[in-house]
């Protein structure tokens, strides 16, 4: 089977997986690429061999320490945590701080108008790192 179709089993239940990761190894237009960065060339099969062979380790720590382990060392590296935001919802903008991944897997806030921690849903918003704003999907 090609590596796309293979199966894994989750508490008893048959479970498909798909997960995509995109590095900009090479390209320094319209980001800077790692090459760039490090100032080395840098082998794509090589890179990916690792960051898979590091995806299976955190992997083994969310099956053996569980998710709020996972996250609390996500968090430690996440280049988007303590990261000041605009959230925008048609007229209604408000700034906030990104904190972390909520118990679903969504973006935590931190509202600095409200003082509250909210979720933002991914389904029909855009995140713009670039602009620091996340805003409602227009369709």
């Amino acid at each position: 089977k090609q590596w796309y179709q293979r199966r894994v089993r989750a508490t008893g239940k048959e479970t498909g997986l798909c997960i995509g990761v995109g590095i900009n190894v090479n390209n320094d237009e319209p980001t800077v690429s790692l090459a760039k960065v490090f100032g080395l060339k840098i082998s794509v099969p090589k890179l990916a061999s690792k960051v898979c062979c590091l995806f299976m380790e955190e992997m083994c720590l969310f099956n053996e320490k569980g998710y709020e382990q996972f996250v609390e060392r996500f968090c430690q590296v996440w280049l988007h945590r303590d990261k000041r935001v605009r959230i925008s919802v048609g007229a209604i903008n408000c700034d906030a701080v990104i904190k972390s991944i909520d118990s679903d897997g969504y973006l935590s806030v931190f509202n600095l108008a409200t003082h509250k921690n909210v979720s933002v849903q991914p389904d029909g918003n855009s995140f713009d790192m670039m602009e620091n704003l996340i805003a409602v999907k227009s369709f």
